[in-house]
């Protein structure tokens, strides 16, 4: 139990990485392929880990599997929502699914934590 939650807790850690790095990469305006590979890598992870990890999958295959599968819906009802209304501006879309995601992944974060000794302070 404690080997997943360190697991989780580094993978939380890592996709806040991605996270923070394309919210910069994109509001800074920067464009090189680096950022096209941190996008890509950022829509087809975070959003879906970050929700999917509320449920208790045993499997690592079926986390990550699902976990892509619900970044890929999420990222494509934002970009549906952004044709709808007409206000295709897919680089704020991002910064926003970025922020969104970070909350949600830095609570991941702080819940992943161990335990404390019961003496410790």
């Amino acid at each position: 139990m404690l080997e997943q939650l360190r697991n989780r807790r580094i993978t939380a850690y890592c996709l806040l990485g991605v996270c923070l790095l394309t919210v910069l990469f994109v509001v800074t305006g920067l464009t090189s392929p680096v950022r096209t590979l941190l996008v890509l890598v950022f829509v087809t992870t975070a959003p879906g880990w970050a929700l999917i990890s509320y449920v208790n999958v045993r499997h690592v295959s079926v986390t990550w599997i699902s976990a892509v599968g619900l970044s890929l819906a999420l990222t494509l009802v934002v970009a549906q929502m952004l044709v709808l209304t007409h206000a295709w501006h897919p680089e704020a879309a991002v910064v926003v699914l970025a922020v969104l995601t970070s909350a949600l992944l830095a609570h991941h974060v702080v819940r992943s934590r161990p335990p404390r000794e019961a003496g410790a302070r």
